[in-house]
């Protein structure tokens, strides 16, 4: 082998590097490429704390939006109406549509109130028919401004929140007396501290003359069901991982009834379904128990109906498994009644049991005993020469009812009314039906999760 200065190698080293060349050439160094820049935390973070691909939530149909008016309006078709949700709308794990969201809609006309009756109206002095606003609610404005139309079906509620109490020792005659004069005294301070006070106070005034305009009232809460679906636009948070349960789940779970109840209907035995309004979380808020969306089943434990003599109804029911979209197989929980919505002047009251019962109230007689008094006092020949004494016999009548006594001094007039207040006083408190516990669809409810 020739090298360039004109050596000659000998013929084993040449052998030798040609045999190496293929190896040296295999080892050859290339240059490291430069280091990468880390990637932003955010990149880095658990899948758990990134933000949903989805750009959209959908409420689903049959959803109710509860909404209260926010000022009076009088009922003429086609009025434009506004208010705005008092309760919050979730989605599995998170609020979607946040108290105070504004929703507008439109007043239809006037509907019937079959609640009321005519003939009732009448003998109270009120010649105004009784009938309710018919509203619908079509659009609201979401949190990021955007105004999205809406379907609904609308219901009027008129319903106040009951929770389970405790036993209470019966009180006397004079601790009823002391109780019906506070609670007269309570509500009186309620309508003037209330935010819709003035509206209160016209509402009073109006029921007691025997004609007024129509009028839809600030302060009017509706349940505007959702026909259709409502999709909401906008990136939505990050899902809660679920909960690994160990033994019976335990928690106040806040749902409606998608079963409506009454122990004038309703049997022992009889299905109730709910449903979650909202989820139910782990204590420290970072898991989901049971998401919102998630079904109750149950049945009623006890039923008994309202009877003569104002005997009054009981119900009880109980849940027993609850069931979540998607899963296989139900939970087994052991819920009971702790809180509910009740229909005003039932005196709904629920014991440690989760037993709801109505109650006659202190009134029942009390009220009897103090008409009769008037009465009595209505029956004196002089009692029409003092108008004021007139118009408290005349106490359970409206304010025309009792201005028209007053003015006319007429005594067979006078006796006329206050006998038949004290008569219809005994016969609903003593001799009527009692009243019956009745919980409407869509009633929100507490549903208390104990051990066993």
């Amino acid at each position: 082998m020739q090298l360039a200065a004109g050596r000659i190698l000998p013929a084993p080293a040449a052998i030798l590097i040609l045999t190496l060349l293929p190896a040296m050439d295999a080892q050859v160094l290339h240059h490291r490429p430069a280091a990468q820049p880390a990637p932003p935390a955010a990149h880095l973070a658990r899948p758990s704390l990134v933000a949903r691909p989805s750009q959209s939530v959908t409420i689903r149909a049959g959803v109710p939006l509860r909404i209260e008016i926010d000022h009076h309006y009088r009922v003429r078709a086609g009025t434009h109406i506004e208010g705005h949700l008092i309760a919050p709308v979730d989605s599995i794990d998170h609020s979607v549509l946040p108290v105070n969201t504004r929703v507008t809609g439109t007043i239809l006309g006037m509907r019937r109130d079959p609640q009321q009756s005519r003939v009732r109206a009448l003998l109270n002095g009120q010649f105004t028919a009784p009938a309710v606003p018919a509203v619908r609610f079509d659009s609201l404005q979401l949190p990021s401004g955007a105004t999205v139309a809406i379907h609904t079906s609308v219901t009027e509620r008129d319903a106040s929140v009951v929770t389970m109490s405790t036993r209470k020792k019966k009180s006397g005659l004079r601790a009823r007396a002391h109780s019906i004069v506070q609670a007269k005294k309570h509500g009186i301070l309620d309508i003037i501290r209330h935010p819709n006070g003035g509206d209160r106070i016209r509402k009073l005034i109006y029921s007691q003359l025997p004609w007024y305009p129509p009028t839809l009232w600030s302060g009017t809460q509706y349940d505007a069901e959702l026909t259709a679906p409502l999709t909401i636009p906008g990136l939505q948070p990050a899902p809660l991982p679920d909960a690994i349960l160990h033994g019976t789940p335990t928690g106040t779970i806040n749902a409606r009834l998608l079963t409506p109840l009454s122990s004038a209907t309703d049997h022992r035995g009889a299905q109730v379904i709910a449903i979650l309004t909202r989820p139910l979380l782990t204590p420290d808020g970072k898991q989901v128990i049971f998401p919102e969306g998630a079904r109750m089943t149950g049945t009623v434990a006890i039923s008994r109906r309202a009877r003569w003599f104002a005997r009054n109804g009981q119900l009880r029911f109980t849940f027993r498994s609850i069931e979540e979209r998607g899963h296989a197989s139900p939970t087994v929980i052991h819920g009971q009644l702790a809180a509910a919505e009740t229909a005003p002047g039932t005196r709904v009251k629920i014991n440690q049991e989760g037993e709801a019962k109505s109650s006659s109230g202190p009134g029942k007689y009390l009220a009897p005993m103090a008409l009769g008094a008037m009465t009595a006092s209505a029956l004196d020949s002089d009692a029409t020469s003092n108008p004021m004494h007139s118009g408290t016999a005349t106490n359970s009548f409206g304010f025309a009812a009792r201005t028209a006594v007053m003015v006319s001094a007429n005594a067979a007039l006078l006796h006329v009314l206050a006998i038949y207040a004290v008569s219809m006083s005994i016969y609903n408190r003593w001799i009527a039906r009692g009243h019956e516990v009745s919980f409407p669809k869509d009633t929100r409810v507490q549903i208390l999760l104990n051990q066993r």
